[in-house]
């Protein structure tokens, strides 16, 4: 044997004498282990192994059950491997196994937590019922009630408040029972103020609503002063939802009681946005507007039901923006202004026609501007869902002015009057947010214009229909859609796809309008002179001759352009396909005599003009020889 496979031979014996000891330390690792779960510390090393041609190696260290280890890298069974750098194997390292989670209920003040808003709403819950039984069967007279509940917010508050003094005095934060017990005091503190003024009305409702306001500033003074988000919520939650009980019917007064604690709830958030708290600060006083619109009787309650949703509406968006400019992230608010918007234009749709008008366009121009001002210097711009918001509630009070208010037979023009302002103020200010609103209401103008096309192409539908509004509104959709096409090139980023599709919707109203202008105005006329159906017959032929004279236009436009010509080469042989398809289609059979004479000439002729145009353009282009 040489000395080479001698050095071999022992290398291999020494790698399989390093395995069994590495099997020995992981070993005695998981019984240490397994004796003693929780302990942290680890083993020290082994022993030292044999010393061989390489150096001496330290023995491994134990470790845990999870982290199995095996020989140090360089090291191979029945291999030609040499030992570690430096002749020491590292140490492997101990994963400790990730502590076992408590449940829920084992959590310092679960328990507590859980108890003490069980018990401030069953005691609440309580004290409205007791309210209610009590005037239904007449138990102890009203004093005694009113002085009963004003009693037992008394106590409650007293006993919160100092538990709450004692816990801060220890150095504590204050815990879940004390404010259980100011929350519950308030709430029934406030439900006894609504009971004395929307039940029992002794108190004038000026007076009764400072009093509630100066309820719910008192308790939300200690959940602010406390830090505690819970008993905001609980105040405002218990107040919002058996208010409505202890008043027993919805009105103006409920909704202003409501939106007392609406305006107060967000002044208990401090400077941070609390969602819970917006949202059952804001949700109560929307449905009672909602309700109140569907069950107002009088003219005198209805516009003291539009005054609150006024003041509820316009703090809203003022507590919103600020929140929102605070937090971006703080989504709730927009929540709340949506949730306002549509109280506010619940009550709006209940009131006399010309009331509702002036009211919905108030409504629109405040959410519009609040969206123009949130969106812009110096105030904004805050985060986009709230534009967005502000902006669509707007655009919806704008389309509901145009339904009521305007003259029978005249909304469609309204319409888009209203959607060619929205595309302008988009190009002008070349906002997405504008764009996408300004689409909407101008997909909801020609939804209500596309009745005139399907009027004009029939003698009889002509006759019958009202041929001035839809030359009218036939000219405001041409100028509709050409907005559009320019406010969508006008506006970054928007996708190439939307372009096109704009384009496209573009050609087929335009076409559609000026051909239904067109017919229009012919049949006024015929009309007029005696003779409807020559003057219905005129039309659509001028139309169609104008079609193919902008086919012409563009098909010349595409020869002097070479930058565009692609695309006006297109245009206009889609345009040139679509006049002819109506000339045989539609003229053929609608039209009769000379005026279907005419037509095919006179198309016909600037198809000729046309292809001898581009056979002069072809001959110029190519190369003299």
């Amino acid at each position: 044997m040489t000395p080479r496979d001698e050095v071999a031979r022992l290398e291999r014996e020494f790698a399989d004498a390093m395995q069994r000891m590495y099997s020995v330390g992981n070993g005695l690792a998981r019984l240490r282990a397994d004796l003693e779960p929780r302990s942290a510390a680890t083993a020290p090393a082994a022993a030292p192994a044999s010393a061989g041609a390489a150096g001496t190696v330290a023995g491994p260290a134990p470790v845990g059950p999870t982290s199995p280890v095996g020989p140090p890298p360089g090291w191979a069974p029945g291999g030609t491997g040499a030992a570690p750098q430096g002749g020491v194997a590292p140490a492997p390292v101990l994963v400790r196994a990730p502590a076992p989670v408590d449940p829920w209920y084992r959590r310092e003040g679960a328990v507590t937590r859980v108890l003490a808003v069980a018990g401030a709403v069953v005691t609440l819950s309580g004290v409205a019922m007791l309210l209610v039984l009590a005037v239904r069967h007449g138990w102890f007279g009203p004093g005694a009630r009113v002085g009963a509940g004003a009693f037992l917010a008394a106590v409650l508050c007293g006993l919160g408040v100092r538990g709450g003094a004692r816990e801060r005095g220890l150095g504590s934060p204050v815990g879940s029972a004390p404010v259980a017990l100011v929350a519950t005091g308030a709430a029934a503190a406030y439900l006894d103020v609504v009971a004395v003024t929307a039940y029992y009305g002794w108190l004038p409702p000026v007076v009764g609503l400072a009093l509630c306001a100066a309820v719910a500033v008192g308790g939300l003074a200690v959940a602010r002063s406390w830090a505690s988000e819970l008993l905001a919520v609980l105040l405002v939650a218990g107040a919002g939802v058996l208010s409505p009980v202890v008043a027993g019917r919805a009105g103006w007064l409920l909704s202003a009681v409501l939106g007392v604690l609406a305006v107060v709830g967000w002044w208990a958030g401090g400077h941070r946005s609390v969602p819970g708290l917006t949202v059952v600060r804001t949700l109560p006083v929307s449905l009672s507007l909602l309700v109140g619109a569907g069950t107002a009787t009088g003219s005198g309650e209805r516009w003291a039901l539009l005054a609150v949703a006024a003041v509820v509406l316009l703090a809203t968006l003022a507590t919103s923006g600020i929140s929102v400019r605070r937090e971006p992230g703080d989504v709730a608010s927009s929540a709340a202004l949506a949730m306002a918007s549509v109280g506010t234009l619940a009550v709006v749709a209940v009131q006399a026609r010309g009331v509702a008008s002036v009211a919905f366009l108030g409504t629109a121009l405040v959410l519009l501007l609040g969206a123009t001002v949130l969106g812009r210097a110096p105030l904004g711009p805050v985060a986009p869902h709230l534009v967005v918001t502000a902006g669509s509630a707007g655009a919806v009070a704008g389309v509901l002015t145009v339904v009521r208010g305007a003259p029978e037979g005249f909304v469609g023009t309204g319409l888009l009057l209203l959607a060619l302002g929205h595309l302008a103020v988009a190009g002008v200010t070349r906002s997405h947010i504008s764009l996408g609103l300004g689409a909407g209401v101008a997909a909801v103008a020609l939804l209500a214009w596309v009745q005139h096309p399907f009027a004009v192409v029939d003698l009889d539908l002509a006759t019958g229909h009202d041929l001035a509004v839809a030359f009218v509104d036939s000219t405001l959709a041409a100028g509709v859609v050409a907005v559009a096409w320019w406010a969508c090139a006008n506006v970054r980023g928007v996708p190439s796809e939307v372009r096109v599709l704009t384009q496209v919707v573009a050609w087929v109203v335009g076409l559609a309008s000026t051909a239904t202008a067109l017919v229009s105005v012919g049949t006024l006329a015929g009309q007029h002179f005696g003779g409807a159906e020559l003057g219905f017959t005129g039309g659509h032929a001028v139309a169609t001759v104008v079609w193919m004279s902008a086919a012409t236009a563009l098909l010349l436009h595409s020869l002097e352009r070479p930058g565009d010509a692609d695309l006006a080469l297109r245009s206009g042989l889609l345009l040139a396909a679509v006049a002819v398809a109506k000339l045989f289609l539609f003229d053929l059979a609608a039209l009769d005599g000379v005026v279907r004479s005419v037509a095919f000439i006179a198309t016909g002729l600037l198809l000729l003009a046309t292809g001898s145009r581009y056979a002069k353009a072809w001959e110029n282009s190519r190369p003299r020889t």
